[in-house]
């Protein structure tokens, strides 16, 4: 810009020279008239090169505003500078403190990871603890399927509540792990802000260096403007000593020219000289005013111009020193830079060293996500155990009031039971009378026997008696046919009644000893299966009184397991709507968290569906009842009236 006002002026100063010929001489009036034409027209063309100049001044104080710019955009670079200072030293505390909750984190998943392992392993006890007690009340064991129901309850209880305080230390964990990304998002961000601070103050620094050497150039320029101007103006008083030296041999040339004019002219014409000498007089006297004017102008011309030469040189002897500030000021910023640039190269190793750890624990956190899931998966299983558990609770409730049914059936039973033994003990007692009336029969039998078998001796002796007196007298005894006929049948009559007798009253022993057998039989069946249904009804009673005491502690574990799912799952809605309401503009997550509640969902109906089955994993009480009664049906004898007598 200087450089073109220079040759601007320089043109305008030729095209003046150029305008004045001095060199021609007078030769008429109407010469020197145009002469002096030319000269007002160069005095009128005077102000215009004085309004040239006072654009340099206002374009020095343009570079004086634009250094103090300069300089007030150096001390906020320089603010700026300690500001990302202060960054940096937060940002490196806070990846230390990440770097601890790593550590931390870490060790927390191992401690989970143990306590996930003994809840597993307890779980897996309790099931086959179960299956024993299964298998121990499908055999019948009584006190010791309380004892080991007891006991898988407790291990359950201690299993669950390891389970809630693994999950409570992953939802700390997590809640760690988020705040942990928050920091290093924080941390990241404030970094890329003090290398995005570095990269503007470096350019800003570079803008500002070729500012400075654009100032400095345009030093030089007005330096040499200054020069030039003053050449310039040594140029133009030359040359304004040659036009006033050129006038006034002019008018040398015109009062000599107006003295040979009076001598050879008439007084006609010198008259009309003299008008046009008067004139021209006049003419001249305004161009002398104006000459003094043009004069007066050039004087203040150039004072303006050595008042702007004198500002111009303490302006070039300020510009050293604000040289010399400014090289220090870009040798403080290059220092500056380059340890912006070493802190930006350990902050990118730092990064790189967080970005690793990061990955580290996105490895973690999934793998502890997993360890999560399947922890919520033998929780389902140990929630379907216990739904299972709570099945077979209701199984026991509906067997124990079987059992009570079928107590009052046995009882029913006992009592009618009680009535035949007595109808047995009646019948037995009126089949004592009979036998006791048969073997009075019997005897009374074998006595008219003996008194039969007598008098069958008597006769018979009484024959032989008469047989030895006729065969002594020689005589015979005559009998007639009829009394021997009647005698004959008599004694097949005898003969027949003592066999009808004998075999009757045999006959009539058997059948009483027989009934006899019958009935101690029957009474001692009836015994063991009074015996049997009191053991049944003791175990039925002992069992229902454990179902009651088991189905009163499931319903507590029941009401204390809905109350913390119940106080898990406010929580949790709470948590959500509580994140939902921080973070608005994190659709991502919330689908995240959709898709989790989503999988748990699905996750429980599965299980549900694969629990829902298992209602007959342990034997009912009134199954046991039904087999025993059975047996005892199918063991007793059919029933022997109690007349069998013939």
């Amino acid at each position: 810009m200087v450089v073109k006002a220079h040759q601007r002026f320089t043109d305008s100063s030729k095209a003046q020279v150029g305008e004045i010929d001095t060199k021609a001489p007078f030769e008429s009036v109407k010469a020197a008239v145009s002469l002096f034409g030319a000269v007002r027209a160069f005095s009128g063309a005077k102000p215009v090169v004085k309004k040239s100049k006072p654009p340099s001044e206002e374009r020095v104080l343009d570079k004086e505003s634009q250094l103090h710019l300069a300089q007030k955009e150096l001390s906020k670079y320089m603010v700026q500078l300690k500001i990302a200072e202060t960054v940096r030293a937060q940002a490196l505390s806070e990846l230390e403190k990440a770097k601890r909750t790593v550590e931390d984190l870490t060790n927390k998943l191992k401690v989970i990871n143990e306590s996930k392992q003994l809840a597993l392993n307890t779980t897996e006890a309790a099931k086959n603890q179960t299956k024993q007690l299964g298998l121990s009340d499908h055999y019948g064991c009584g006190g010791v399927w309380k004892q080991e129901l007891d006991s898988a309850r407790e291990q359950y209880t201690d299993a669950i509540t390891k389970l809630d305080e693994t999950k409570q230390e992953l939802t700390n964990i997590l809640q760690d792990f988020e705040a942990s990304m928050v920091t290093k998002t924080t941390s990241l961000k404030q970094a890329e802000e003090a290398v995005h601070l570095t990269k503007v103050n470096m350019e800003r620094a570079g803008e500002l260096s070729k500012g400075i050497k654009a100032a400095q150039e345009e030093l030089t320029h007005a330096k040499l403007a200054s020069v030039q101007a003053n050449e310039d103006r040594a140029q133009m008083l030359s040359e304004k000593d040659v036009q006033r030296q050129s006038y006034k041999a002019a008018l040398k040339e015109l009062e000599s020219q107006l003295a040979t004019s009076k001598k050879e002219l008439d007084p006609d014409l010198t008259a009309n000289i003299q008008a046009d000498l008067t004139k021209t007089e006049g003419e001249i006297q305004v161009l002398q005013k104006e000459i003094t004017n043009a004069k007066a102008s050039d004087e203040n011309y150039v004072k303006n111009i050595s008042l702007e030469l004198d500002d111009a040189k303490g302006v070039s002897l300020k510009f050293p020193e604000e040289e010399r500030d400014l090289q220090n000021l870009m040798e403080l910023l290059k220092l500056e830079l380059e340890n912006m640039k070493k802190e930006h190269f350990e902050l990118k190793e730092k990064e790189a060293e967080f970005e690793s750890i990061a990955s580290n624990l996105n490895v973690n956190l999934l793998k502890g996500k997993l360890e999560l899931e399947m922890a919520l998966a033998e929780v389902e299983n140990t929630r379907g155990a216990y739904e299972e558990l709570n099945t077979t609770l209701q199984h026991l409730t509906m067997d124990s009031e079987l059992v009570a049914q079928e107590t009052e059936e046995m009882k029913k039973d006992t009592e009618v039971l009680k009535e035949e033994a007595g109808t047995l003990k009646v019948s037995l007692e009126e089949s004592e009378k009979m036998l006791l009336l048969r073997l009075k029969e019997v005897e009374e039998a074998k006595a008219a026997e003996v008194e039969a078998l007598g008098k069958m001796k008597h006769f018979s002796e009484r024959t032989k008696a008469t047989h030895a007196l006729a065969s002594e007298t020689g005589g015979k005894i005559t009998i007639s046919i009829t009394e021997l006929k009647y005698l004959k049948r008599k004694v097949e009559e005898f003969n027949g009644l003592a066999e009808m007798k004998v075999a009757a009253a045999s006959a009539k022993v058997i059948a009483l000893k027989a009934s006899e057998n019958e009935t101690l039989k029957k009474t001692e069946r009836n015994q063991k299966i009074i015996k049997v249904m009191e053991v049944a009804t003791e175990e039925s009673l002992k069992r229902a009184e454990t179902a009651d005491k088991a189905k009163g502690a499931i319903e507590g574990e029941l009401r204390k397991w809905r109350e913390r799912e119940l106080q898990c799952e406010a929580d949790t809605q709470i948590q959500i709507l509580a994140e939902i309401e921080e973070s608005p503009e994190s659709p991502p997550r919330r689908s995240s968290v959709q898709k989790m509640f989503l999988m748990k969902t699905k996750s429980y109906s599965k299980l549900e569906k694969k629990f829902g089955s298992g209602k007959t994993i342990l034997p009912t009480l009134s199954g046991i009842f039904r087999r025993k009664k059975g047996l005892i049906e199918s063991g007793s004898p059919p029933h022997v009236p109690g007349d069998l007598l013939l």
